[in-house]
């Protein structure tokens, strides 16, 4: 699969990104992060995308995070649309079914309860394409 990270502007919010890129790539995904493109290539990119990560994006829910996300880039509304995975401070969110769904629930947003999460990702085969 191919994901797209969204590095928060906040620099102190990016303290599990690269845990989280690594555990993606490490799984035989293709990971993009949105720090290391223009605006224009972040637009092209999130379409051939299939999943975006968003990570405590401006401490909010899922619908209201995706919608800033489109705002800060200027996409198109087609953008809610695509498969989201929402790391915030009590879960793990996704919108894969019909609404914002906790996928995995975390007691703090932590290393430690990043790990517990990759632990339960790789007893699942989650995220694995190397099969």
């Amino acid at each position: 699969m191919k994901y797209f990270v969204v590095e928060n502007k906040e620099q102190q919010r990016n303290e599990f990104l690269y845990d989280i890129v690594d555990f993606l790539w490490d799984n035989g995904n293709e990971v993009h992060i949105s720090s290391n493109y223009s605006n224009a290539d972040c637009r092209h990119l999130i379409q051939s995308c299939d999943c975006i990560v968003l990570l405590k994006y401006q401490e909010t829910c899922l619908d209201k995070a995706r919608e800033a996300f489109q705002n800060d880039l200027a996409l198109e509304k087609s953008i809610l649309k695509k498969t989201f995975l929402f790391f915030i401070e009590n879960g793990i969110y996704s919108n894969i079914i019909p609404f914002p769904y906790k996928l995995f629930d975390l007691r703090q947003l932590n290393k430690n309860e990043l790990s517990r999460f990759f632990c339960w990702c790789k007893k699942l085969n989650s995220f694995n394409l190397r099969r």
